[in-house]
């Protein structure tokens, strides 16, 4: 019996894997030719599945998701730590720079849904936003076939702070810090699919993405999603199909 042992040496947070595989050799080729590969498959997707659980670990950050009451939401929906933003600018030739910016960065399924919105570019399905003086930042909303997708441009150089990526968009909020929190709404059965990014000089990228099935925004509340804090969100939610609503705050690491 033949024993093939791989061993994977993590760091002081991550665990040691160590996989042993017995392979028992057979008098007859065929029988061994075919015991000696099936031990190599299986390792293949172990080590694939472990590089999997890994790659998974380091993106995870904390979160909790905490029930509180209404009349907190309501004393932080007015103290709130949402940053300053214009919905209009006065120099339109600004935001015409920012649009040929966003022009070199649209996908083939935002042009395919122009076309059937009867739009002759995308930028029929696209829509400035809100100004951030503060931050220096311009969003804009593209059209996606359920909701809305978010995207970020300098405004000192009109050119795009997220690239060719787009991020959830709807009910979105920007903290004071650069910290962006939006949502996605797929078809008609809505429900919670949260996800907060940080926009800097030098970009933007994902922090954390959650999605939740038995709740959704509630959106009768006139600021249903907000920032408290630098780091944690306040959220109005009702349940799905039902006429019950609970308030929630959400805190993570960063």
């Amino acid at each position: 019996m033949n024993v093939l042992t791989l061993t994977l040496v993590g760091t002081k947070t991550k665990p040691t894997f160590v996989i042993k595989i017995f392979r028992k050799m057979n008098q007859y080729k065929c029988k061994k030719t075919m015991k000696i590969q099936l031990p190599v498959v299986i390792v293949t997707i172990i080590i694939s599945f472990i590089f999997q659980e890994i790659k998974a670990q380091e993106k995870v950050r904390n979160f909790s998701f905490t029930p509180i009451s209404e009349s907190q939401f309501r004393k932080y929906s007015k103290e709130n730590y949402n940053a300053l933003y214009l919905s209009q600018i006065e120099d339109s030739s600004k935001l015409e720079k920012s649009f040929k910016s966003i022009e070199r960065t649209y996908s083939e399924d935002e042009k395919e849904l122009a076309q059937s919105e009867l739009c002759n570019s995308p930028r029929g399905i696209t829509t400035f936003k809100a100004y951030y003086p503060n931050l220096n930042l311009y969003l804009f909303n593209i059209l996606d076939y359920h909701y809305d997708k978010a995207c970020f441009i300098y405004e000192n150089t009109n050119t795009m702070a997220s690239g060719n990526q787009r991020f959830r968009g709807s009910y979105g909020v920007m903290s004071k810090d650069g910290l962006w929190v939006g949502l996605e709404r797929d078809d008609c059965d809505n429900y919670l699919q949260i996800e907060v990014c940080k926009i800097s000089e030098l970009g933007v990228w994902q922090i954390l993405k959650f999605d939740f099935t038995y709740i959704d925004i509630n959106t009768k509340e006139e600021n249903s999603i907000f920032w408290a804090t630098k780091n944690m969100i306040y959220i109005a939610t009702c349940e799905y199909d039902k006429d019950i609503y609970s308030y929630y705050a959400i805190e993570f690491e960063y």
